[in-house]
């Protein structure tokens, strides 16, 4: 069973949108990264300063394994010199996934 993880950024006033690009500029790498399944990049509509990445692996491992791999790198100290506040990671197991009325009208 995949591992879906979210990992919340909270950016310095203004900064939010510095974070999603950053983000978007290492989504080829990430994409690459062993057990990498699918990452989506979400900007919070209510505070434009609050990024998170939904990201799918694999394995649990998998995310912390690349986590550790950028933080070598130093992509976590450029991202955290942007942060009011630490990363904040979420690990979840899905139990369901359908789609909407809306999405199957768009595929007839």
């Amino acid at each position: 069973m995949s591992t879906l993880v979210t990992a919340e950024l909270f950016a310095q006033p203004g900064r939010g949108d510095d974070v999603a690009q950053l983000l978007l500029d290492i989504l080829g790498e990430s994409l690459k990264h062993e057990g990498c399944e699918d990452i989506r990049i979400l900007h919070d509509q209510n505070d434009p300063d609050h990024v998170t990445g939904l990201t799918q692996w694999t394995e649990a491992r998998n995310y912390t394994d690349y986590l550790a791999w950028r933080t070598e790198r130093g992509f976590t100290a450029t991202f955290e010199a942007m942060l009011t506040r630490p990363l904040v990671l979420h690990y979840y197991d899905e139990l369901y996934h359908g789609q909407g009325i809306a999405a199957r009208n768009e595929q007839a």
